[in-house]
């Protein structure tokens, strides 16, 4: 007989982010987290992805700096872009949302996630007098490893500069730190009960990001997930994709995991899909004459025929990820 004391360990076991198995029932959190693995893993990534894509959005906030700029315009005044003011909302400290779906400052959301756990372990802003105390010894710091006679102490000064500048919350947040102090206390994060409102509002806020910079999800399909039903031995079929940098790919529906060392396993499993250019172009998001310099420059092997030429999907796949690696590495 089920009590409702097993249910309730049933819900307190059950991964808060929201993943279900193929029959809708919840996937179970790992031991001792809040979360699965593989919601943990995407969760982590939605961070950094917001950290590598908040200096597009500050670019785009500069007049001439971006795509969402728009082009040259007539001095004065005239309408403005609403990806523009947009871009703004996300970028303003300032910004608090009044409904669901408003845009929010990106750095004010993840600074208050980061002083929620500053503050539940004990790492709070301390009282006006001691940050005046701390300002006047940081000062002191900067003055003393700028002097001549310094000389070998200008780095362990600024060390300890920097540590202090910390400790005391003296120090400039930036989105980049901020996402970087969430992900050193992920396992700490994983483990609260909340940490599927961080996840929305992390979510939330990734989509505006791409929206305003007219960036695309930086993740592409690689295929359905062959793994067979337990009760039908039919392949479960769900699309896959995976970010280039990613460590693994999980199917969202039976959520088996193929590790990178795994990748050319799963890619013999999938056969040899080819396609054509144009349903090329439209699964990477890849203007069709760029996918013809590839074409030639990798030398893909046309599976099809002259009139209607045909193209791995591997190895165009190879192709983007090479590319797409040096523009997320530059």
């Amino acid at each position: 007989m089920i009590t409702s004391t097993d249910q309730a360990e049933e819900r307190d076991t059950s991964c808060l982010l929201g993943c279900r198995t193929h029959s809708g029932e919840p996937f179970r959190a790992q031991q001792g987290y809040r979360t699965c693995d593989p919601c943990a893993d995407e969760l982590r990534a939605d961070i950094q992805e917001l950290a590598r894509l908040y200096p597009e959005l500050i670019r785009a906030a500069v007049p001439g700096g971006g795509a969402s700029a728009g082009g040259r315009g007539t001095p004065g005044y005239g309408s403005r872009s609403p990806a523009r003011d947009t871009v703004l909302v996300l970028t303003d400290r300032r910004t608090r949302a009044e409904d669901d779906g408003d845009p929010h400052s990106v750095l004010e959301i993840l600074s208050s996630w980061a002083d929620n756990i500053r503050d539940d372990t004990g790492m709070g802003v301390p009282d006006p007098d001691e940050q005046r105390q701390g300002q006047l010894l940081v000062g002191w710091l900067d003055f003393t490893g700028r002097q001549p006679w310094a000389g070998r102490l200008d780095t362990p000064l600024g060390q300890l500069r920097d540590e202090i500048a910390e400790q005391l919350g003296l120090r400039t947040r930036t989105v980049a730190g901020e996402a970087a102090f969430l992900v050193e206390w992920f396992d700490y994060v994983t483990r609260q009960y909340w940490v599927d409102d961080l996840a929305s509002e992390v979510r939330g806020l990734l989509g505006m990001v791409h929206a305003a910079t007219g960036t695309a999800e930086s993740s592409v399909p690689v295929g359905t997930c062959p793994t067979p039903d337990e009760a039908t031995r039919q392949p479960c079929g769900a699309r896959l994709r995976v970010r280039p940098d990613a460590d693994r790919i999980t199917c969202p529906r039976c959520r088996t995991r193929w590790p990178r060392a795994s990748w050319d396993e799963l890619s013999d499993a999938q056969g040899t899909p080819v396609s054509d250019v144009a349903a090329l172009s439209a699964w990477l998001f890849v203007p069709t004459g760029t996918l013809r310099r590839w074409r030639s420059e990798d030398g893909w092997a046309n599976h099809g025929s002259r009139r209607r030429p045909l193209y791995e999907r591997n190895a165009v796949l190879a192709s983007w990820q090479r590319r797409r690696g040096a523009l997320l590495a530059g």
